[in-house]
């Protein structure tokens, strides 16, 4: 029996790009105008992260960020099921692009990371005609929806060329040889990890619970570490994707000097298009213990 899910994906899968963003518009309308926790999230984040703005301007970016997190929802079907043609045609201009080219010509393989900003998937299946890339991606298990969208996931991620690996313990010795056999891995690397996974490093100048993944894979290998993400243009004209260089001190045995050097390239990022960060996401949701709540009134 076909999940309610799984009926959405296909639907808003035959869609064009101009008509689901245009879409995407109404709703992230109606999701300011009435009032809802993901809203106020995004304020407090904004406000908190961007205190040297004004309060238009702090509540421009928290709506646009509303509606560009609803154009990812609807776009993301279409993407996975869209063929090649349409998608390369998508894909309007790869700043950088270069940056990957001579990563791979190093031969130690590639550590691609990411972050919830744009659209990062469209790229990345267009690098997979390029390059042999491994994503690394978090299941949403269980029976219904959560499976029916794990299922098209990775249908429509692997369909030219990529291959996913679902994140569990051992991810490492997954991941190792692919780099030993200059292969690129990719992952976003700016959500709150599991306790005991990540350790407190600053992000526009609070504290965030950070991966250490990056600081652990890169001490275990050679591959070179570069950070793309992917602009959504405006009125569904497609994407471009950017390739940036992160500081040296990403390597850094200190797993908090590492952090610390992660967070600054992605901050760098998000200040260059603030409104496409995923801003209804609680970042600092996790706190060291005895700070105060970061997203105290917003429920």
């Amino acid at each position: 029996m076909k999940t309610l899910a799984w009926i959405l994906l296909r639907f808003f899968g035959t869609w064009p790009l101009p008509l689901l963003h245009g879409f995407a518009s109404v709703l992230g309308w109606l999701s300011w105008v009435i009032p809802n926790r993901r809203k106020r999230v995004a304020l407090r984040n904004v406000e908190r992260c961007f205190p040297e703005k004004s309060r238009a301007e702090q509540q421009a970016i928290a709506r646009q960020a509303v509606t560009e997190e609803l154009k990812l929802f609807l776009e993301t079907p279409r993407l996975w099921l869209c063929g090649k043609a349409t998608m390369r045609g998508y894909l309007k201009e790869e700043t950088n692009i270069g940056l990957l080219d001579a990563a791979f010509a190093k031969g130690k393989g590639v550590i691609l990371l990411t972050l919830h900003q744009g659209q990062f998937e469209q790229p990345a299946m267009c690098m997979s005609e390029r390059y042999t890339f491994t994503g690394l991606y978090k299941e949403q298990g269980g029976k219904g929806g959560g499976a029916a969208i794990d299922e098209a996931s990775l249908q429509g991620r692997t369909r030219f060329g990529g291959k996913m690996i679902a994140v569990k313990r051992g991810v490492k010795s997954q991941v190792l040889p692919l780099l030993a056999a200059n292969e690129g891995v990719y992952f976003v690397a700016d959500q709150d990890p599991p306790h005991g996974s990540g350790v407190f490093a600053p992000f526009f100048g609070h504290l965030a619970h950070t991966p250490v993944l990056v600081r652990t894979l890169a001490q275990a290998s050679e591959a070179e570490i570069l950070v793309f993400y992917g602009e959504r243009l405006p009125w569904g004209q497609g994407y471009k994707s950017h390739y940036l260089k992160p500081p040296a001190a990403i390597r850094d045995p200190d797993p908090v000097v590492s952090a610390t050097a992660l967070n600054a390239i992605f901050e760098e990022c998000v200040r260059k298009m603030p409104q496409q960060y995923w801003w209804t996401y609680q970042r600092f949701r996790r706190q060291p213990e005895g700070a105060p709540d970061f997203y105290a009134g917003t429920r």
